[in-house]
């Protein structure tokens, strides 16, 4: 080989090392980040993005600005609009939830799942049955027969609106024992706070609510648990409540929260993105907010994460169709 043979070799050799660190390194922002909220400012969602956001820059997981915009509108509409504004862009990152499949299910969203990339579940929160701890009904195979027997006699209490997640959550065991859901007394509250009020004031009898809000009342004695919608028998003051699927029905629910970006962006920006929200849900703070608020915080990666949504959109299109709320 001449001098000229061995330069060109040794230039090709130096650019594939430089090539090989560059890779290694990944990719890391080098501007300002936005993470969209699809909601108003004070809420679930608000104050979950706003938690992410205060943990990665407190954590020192990003080492650029971000700023938390509230997008709100539409049924969330207006946010993944926006998002879809920027392809290919990492600088936008939006807060996503069950209403991402739901709304698109009933029409009211163009835009689902499959118009951005996936990058991580952070947390799932279960909806739990409960009733007045002086009720007759002492467990959920006893709601689902007085169901059967007379759907008109329990009214039912919503943690969120009529076509919600908690309407959907008491369809899917309902759709499972194959009772008529069209006589069903539902009573729609702007909150499980407020459901699990009026059940204790004997104005409703069931409440379909938030696993959170409900802890506190069967803990005092005041409510009794049922069954939950979570896919394993939960700790603390559920460890006696059976799921649904223990008791033979469907019935999981998972009312999760994740993150998405704009379609197309590069595997080194998911793999950035999703090892930050990975740490930020290893972190110590986080485990103790979601040990609070009875959150499973088992994180599912941008992969795992489009495989759950595939098939969560498959079951709640069933539920929904069966309740009447697919389009």
């Amino acid at each position: 080989m001449n001098r000229g043979h061995l330069l060109v070799a040794a230039v090709s050799v130096s650019a594939a090392m430089l090539s090989c660190g560059a890779l290694a390194q990944g990719w890391n922002p080098e501007r300002n980040v936005e993470l969209i909220v699809p909601a108003t400012a004070g809420g679930s969602l608000d104050t979950f993005g706003r938690t992410v956001q205060r943990l990665w820059d407190e954590l020192k997981l990003v080492p650029v600005s971000s700023t938390v915009a509230n997008r709100s509108g539409g049924a969330h509409a207006v946010a993944y609009n926006f998002l879809n504004q920027h392809p290919g862009d990492p600088y936008y990152l939006s807060i996503t939830s069950a209403t991402i499949l739901t709304n698109h299910i009933n029409g009211r969203l163009k835009l689902t799942y499959t118009d951005f990339t996936t990058l991580g579940v952070l947390l799932t929160e279960s909806i739990a049955f409960a009733v007045r701890a002086d009720s007759p009904i002492k467990t959920g195979k006893d709601l689902l027969e007085a169901f059967r027997k007379d759907p008109g006699s329990i009214s039912v209490a919503l943690g969120s609106a009529a076509g919600g997640t908690h309407h959907i959550a008491t369809g899917l065991p309902l759709q499972s024992a194959g009772i008529d859901m069209s006589k069903i007394k539902l009573v729609s509250f702007n909150s499980s706070g407020e459901a699990v009020t009026a059940v204790l004031g004997g104005h409703v009898d069931l409440a379909v609510a938030g696993t959170v809000n409900v802890a506190a009342q069967v803990e005092a004695g005041k409510l009794r648990a049922l069954s939950t919608t979570s896919p394993r028998r939960m700790g603390g003051v559920y460890a006696q409540t059976p799921t649904w699927p223990e008791l033979g029905y469907k019935g999981v629910f998972e009312n999760w929260r994740g993150m998405i970006g704009a379609k197309g962006i590069t595997p080194e920006q998911v793999a950035y993105w999703e090892g930050v929200l990975r740490r930020v849900v290893q972190s110590d703070e986080f485990k103790k907010i979601a040990e609070k608020n009875q959150w499973d915080s088992s994180f599912r990666g941008s992969a795992d994460m489009r495989k759950f949504l595939e098939a969560q959109y498959s079951e709640l299109k069933g539920v929904m169709t069966f309740l009447g709320l697919a389009k």
